[in-house]
């Protein structure tokens, strides 16, 4: 029902205004359990809730069964109604039926009309604040947070309760709770999708229009498996698919992913891409397509393609792929085509409402901001130019861009962004002759893309001649860059070839770029990153063609980034290792680019270079079946010459990446080329590399010895060259080793002194395992104290470093030590935790920690009945992994 408040219509809060909205915890089933009584409390809470709002002069303009829907001119006015209510709630006395009201405080942009109040997003969003509380409890957003937090009265505070995701909204709210000494203060975890995985972007400007096809959508979604978004480029599928997953979020407990193809070269590339969004490590012998087949086969989890349109073979086969094998998966694909596959419903995105241009004039700005293109365009354009507002004067003009860009988003952002250059007037106009330039004369002929082209090459044309070549240079560029990254490939001086000249001074030419909407500036962990929107890149790469210095800019792209690995190998060996492997990640399309350059122009000796100094990076983010690929394409290269250095690392590479995937013997045979080259070239840094990468090839078939002896000789040569990192490197793997063979007082000798050497470089990766085996030899000497204090240390660095796998193998750790102390139920559960860890990660223990693994679940099967070890295996596999860190260490040193 509707009701009227305490205020009369003329002074309704309008504009900016504070909204409280509450209702009772649990009403529905206390309705049912104490039906005579519940009426009463019913009446009794509104009259309270009333009262409330009439002593904070709030208007109740809502209410729906028990909800109420409070307006307020300020946030210090209904924060103090919601504390009166409180207390009259709490001072109540209910009997055995306890009325709890939840509320939630949201301050947004609304108009009053007819005592009713517009203004969708903020409605919504203080509903959603208000749904994730508890009963008792107060949650403010952090608008209304912000403009009471100097007001507060004596006695209260603010508890941060941290960004939550709310249904329906695509970015996160930063929340918080009201604290006050006489009202309850501590409460659950708030009710938010935090708990849900996804990888949904946060986005930086508002959603416009759309309703209709949203909830269209909505309705479609749980009765499609293949629901296709198709229209032209700039129409808004990628945004209209954000939102429809933020909206149907809570639908897919197991995860909503989005997957951006725009930047993939080919279509090989989609499986691992999805796959490393996920989280997943590749499999010996298993496909990334049955890797992901057998991933998705329980789950309820959404899957967006977003720009399948140069992929739409792969897509198609790829979804049909997951889809079978799936039942609970649902695939949202946007594309300017559908992917022709069975069971897929084909959406077509159309252009926004745009009005009639030779009505405008005598249109009512009401009426005229009803169309969507228009509320695009005057938001995007108040970003350009705060003090921009829809006039009497500019109304026409504004209604003729939205009309003459056919509604299309995109462009009529790129438009609004121009409105601090010119005024509408002016911008209407210039669209006007350009269109005409590009259809000879005919407005009657205007394909989408055609539009959109002509307002980018408008866009081009306003450029000066430095922005104009930066601009086209940095197409270059896949998947975005960094300023350093720009300047080192970019820039120049003048050029006897002919060659436009650049200014050193990048910065401020990419500065006007991002000030007019042809590149998009993002914040990434403290840095700027930069990118085109991908419509940008291909006309800027159409300018780059046209240029005489296309080969040139990709040489130079290759340079750049073969630096970049080389320093790169250096870092992911030390305390950089997480920061430099997020670098490379962001930067993985620019590396394909260049290593596909490399190819393509015949410079194998820089592929090779750049994809053998990346092996870790390759291996530590799962992309071993791309590194793999591009080694052995690279390494079959008619113009390399056999004998180099390069090649040498490159042989060692693929050999590491075969023996990972299990394929031995090949790894050996690369190997043994690499150690030929090696010995031939006299480089010992080739040779000690090799012999490390036999090592491990002959530990993981079990040889043991020949594994001890390889490293020996690798250390020989490491100690020649006085390579401190990796000395303490083939020491403490040396230990490791013997602590596998069961000699514990020389694995902990060993283990220390190469950790001694370690500390300088701060290589936590190494330092974590070294620590864990430090324990078992301290374990199987007698010493359990000492080895629950190195298992404390190594859970702990893998845990920081993000290493699951390595957490889950010291779990393992822990329940040998259970195993020594005879608690064997605890080791049991803490081997379940490990076996849910790895499950998790579709992944299994590295072979040095397997011997360990399975000496304690045999001690465990010997002293426990069936029945027991496996209610204490479920009770391990059901924690969470936090909550198995937190059994582990509880006990870890008593």
């Amino acid at each position: 029902s509707r009701t009227r408040g305490v205020l009369p219509l003329a002074d309704l809060p309008s504009g900016t205004v504070t909204f409280l909205f509450t209702d009772i915890e649990g009403s529905t089933q206390l309705a049912q359990q104490h039906p005579v009584a519940w009426e009463a409390a019913r009446r009794r809470h509104h009259a309270i809730l009333r009262a409330a709002a009439e002593a904070h002069q709030g208007y109740v303009f809502q209410v729906i069964g028990d909800a109420f829907c409070i307006a307020f001119h300020n946030a210090s006015d209904a924060l103090a109604a919601a504390l009166g209510a409180q207390r009259a709630l709490q001072a109540e006395a209910w009997g055995d039926m306890p009325i709890r009201v939840r509320m939630g405080l949201h301050t947004g942009a609304a108009e009053a009309r007819d005592g009713d109040y517009q203004g969708y997003v903020t409605l919504v969003r203080v509903q959603r604040v208000m749904s994730v509380a508890y009963g008792g409890q107060i949650v403010l957003s952090i608008t209304s947070a912000e403009l009471v937090r100097g007001n507060v009265p004596a006695g209260l505070s603010l508890r941060d309760l941290g960004e939550h995701r709310l249904k329906g909204l695509l970015n996160p709210e930063h929340l918080w709770q009201v604290v006050a000494p006489d009202l309850p203060a501590d409460f659950p975890p708030l009710q938010s999708l935090n708990a849900i995985p996804n990888n949904l972007p946060v986005q930086l400007t508002s959603f416009i229009g759309r309703e209709k096809e949203l909830a269209e959508l909505k309705r479609l979604l749980p009765t499609t498996r293949l629901l296709t978004l198709t229209g032209s480029g700039g129409v808004g599928k990628t945004r209209l698919s954000l939102e429809l997953a933020a909206e149907v979020l809570d639908t897919f407990k197991d995860g909503v992913w989005f997957i951006e193809l725009a930047p993939l070269a080919g279509p090989a590339l989609i499986p691992g891409l999805i796959a490393s969004t996920i989280g997943l490590k590749e499999q010996p012998g298993q496909s990334l397509r049955a890797l992901l087949s057998d991933y998705f086969h329980n789950r309820t989890a959404l899957l967006i393609l977003d720009n399948c349109e140069h992929l739409i073979a792969e897509c198609a086969i790829l979804g049909d792929t997951l889809l079978r094998s799936a039942p609970g998966l649902a695939i949202l694909a946007s594309s300017r085509e559908a992917l022709g596959i069975a069971g897929e419903l084909a959406w077509r995105v159309a252009s926004l409402q745009i009005p009639n241009p030779a009505q405008a004039s005598h249109m009512p700005l009401a009426e005229l901001t009803q169309y969507e293109a228009v509320r695009l365009f005057i938001e995007r354009a108040k970003f350009a130019q705060p003090a921009f507002a829809l006039s009497d004067a500019n109304a026409p003009a504004v209604a003729q861009i939205c009309y003459r860009l056919d509604g299309i988003p995109l462009a009529i952002e790129l438009a609004a962004a121009r409105i601090k250059l010119f005024p509408a007037e002016q911008i209407a106009s210039r669209l006007d002759d350009r269109f005409r330039l590009l259809t000879g004369g005919s407005r009657t002929a205007l394909p989408r893309q055609q539009t959109l082209r002509a307002l980018i090459d408008w866009s081009y044309s306003l450029l000066s001649e430095p922005e104009r070549v930066l601009l086209r240079r940095l197409a270059v560029f896949a998947g975005g860059w960094t300023l350093e990254a720009a300047e080192a490939v970019c820039a120049d001086e003048v050029r006897a070839d002919g060659r436009p000249p650049l200014s050193n001074d990048v910065l401020d030419l990419l500065s006007h770029l991002v000030d007019k909407s042809l590149v998009v500036a993002e914040e990434r962990t403290g840095s700027a990153r930069y990118r085109m929107l991908e419509t940008i890149r291909q006309y800027a790469r159409e300018k780059l063609l046209e240029s005489n210095e296309g080969q040139a800019l990709h040489d130079q792209h290759l340079d750049y980034f073969v630096k970049l690995g080389a320093e790169a190998e250096l870092k992911l060996r030390g305390r950089e290792l997480g920061e430099w492997l997020d670098r490379l990640e962001a930067e993985i399309d620019n590396i394909r680019t260049a290593l596909g350059w490399s190819q393509e122009t015949g410079r194998t000796a820089a592929g090779l270079s750049l994809a053998a100094s990346l092996f870790w990076f390759w291996n530590l983010r799962f992309h071993q079946t791309e590194a793999m690929e591009r080694l052995q394409s690279l390494l079959a290269q008619p113009a390399i010459i056999k004998n180099t250095v390069n090649r040498g690392r490159a042989l060692n590479a693929l050999a590491m990446t075969h023996w990972r995937q299990g394929n031995y013997g090949t790894a050996r045979r690369l190997a043994g080329e690499a150690l030929e080259i090696g010995q031939e070239l006299q480089d010992q840094q080739l040779v000690a590399w090799t012999f490390r990468v036999l090592a491990q090839i002959a530990f993981y078939e079990g040889n043991l010895a020949l594994s001890q002896t390889m490293r020996e000789q690798s250390l020989t040569i490491w100690q020649a060259l006085g390579d401190r990192y990796q000395i303490g490197s083939a020491i403490i793997n040396m230990g490791i080793v013997t602590a596998v063979q069961g000699d514990y007082v020389r694995a902990e000798q060993s283990i220390a002194e190469g950790v001694r050497l370690m500390q300088e470089f701060g290589d936590n990766n190494l330092l974590s395992h070294a620590a864990r085996f430090w324990g078992y030899a301290l374990l199987f000497q007698g010493n359990d104290r000492g080895a629950a204090t190195k298992f404390c240390e190594s859970l702990t660095l893998n845990w920081e470093l993000g290493d699951r796998q390595g957490v889950g193998a010291c779990f393992t750790a822990y329940a040998s030590l259970a195993v020594i102390r005879e608690d064997f139920q605890r080791a049991v559960l803490l081997l379940g935790a490990t076996d849910r860890v790895c499950e998790s990660l579709d992944l299994t223990l590295l072979p040095f920690d397997l011997p360990f693994s399975e000496r304690c679940a045999t001690a465990a099967r010997a002293k426990l009945d069936a029945a027991a070890f496996h209610a204490a295996w479920q009770a391990g596999r059901a924690m969470t992994i936090e909550q198995a860190m937190a059994y582990a260490l509880k006990d870890g040193d008593d």
